[in-house]
């Protein structure tokens, strides 16, 4: 059986850019980061209370999906990285 692995992040951005962040988000990172090798899904949701307010799922089909030339181009903050708060990546694997 392959592994099932995910990617999840969260992040938090500056009061104010939230709007600004939300929209290069959905229709800049997630198309470019989704056309990468090894990335075949995500899923975001906004926290309803607290922080990090944002969280990100992504389903992966290889441990080595954030090293390939093509994410590393991609993968980041970009025109976003000034107005972030905070910022966790990390992936799972399914036991």
């Amino acid at each position: 059986m392959a592994d099932e692995l995910i990617c999840v992040t969260t992040s938090d951005i500056a009061p104010g850019r939230e709007a600004e962040f939300n929209e290069w988000y959905d229709n800049v990172h997630l198309p470019e980061i989704l056309g990468c090798p090894g990335w075949l899904s995500a899923v975001r949701y906004e926290s309803i209370a607290g922080q990090p307010k944002y969280l990100a799922i992504y389903q992966l089909d290889r441990p080595d999906a954030l090293e390939t030339p093509q994410v590393r181009r991609v993968y980041g903050w970009g025109p976003m990285t000034p107005y972030l708060l905070n910022s966790h990546a990390r992936v799972y694997r399914r036991r």
